[in-house]
C-alpha cells in the first residue's frame, strides 16, 4: 500500500480579509430624554391587555362533592321550576328551607355564616 505523502503545492492559499469598519450607534443614551419619556408614559393611562379565559362578572367558585341521586334530585328541580342553572337552583333552595327555619336556629345559621364568611377573608 502506497504511503500518504503531504504536498505543500496543492495548499490552497487563503484570500485576504479586508478590514473591518467599527460601527457606530444610530443613537446614544440620553437620560434627560428617558426620564420625559418615561414620564409621558406614565401620564397616559394604557388599558391593560387580558390574558386568557375573561371573567364574567366576580364571582367565586368552588367544588362540591355531592352523590349522583342528590345531582338528579337538582337537575330535576332545576328542570321542572324553569332555572337556568345549577346554582340557582341550590340557591333558591337554601333561601326557602332558609326562610322556614326557628328563630334559635336563625341566629345559628347567622352566626355560622358570619364566622365562615371572616375565615374566607
Amino acid at each position: 500500500m502506497a504511503k500518504f505523502e503531504f504536498q505543500k503545492s496543492a495548499k490552497k492559499k487563503p484570500r485576504p480579509i479586508s478590514e473591518t469598519k467599527i460601527s457606530k450607534p444610530k443613537e446614544t443614551y440620553n437620560p434627560a430624554a428617558t426620564t420625559t419619556a418615561v414620564e409621558r408614559d406614565l401620564k397616559e393611562e394604557k388599558p391593560k391587555k387580558r390574558r386568557g379565559r375573561p371573567k364574567t362578572g366576580r364571582k367565586n367558585y368552588t367544588t362540591v362533592r355531592l352523590m349522583q341521586s342528590t345531582v338528579t334530585k337538582i337537575n330535576a328541580l332545576e328542570n321542572a321550576l324553569g332555572i337556568k342553572t345549577q346554582d340557582e337552583t341550590v340557591d333558591q333552595a337554601l333561601n326557602r328551607v332558609i326562610n322556614s327555619l326557628t328563630s334559635d336556629e336563625k341566629r345559628a345559621y347567622e352566626l355560622w355564616l358570619e364566622m365562615f364568611e371572616k375565615k374566607e377573608k
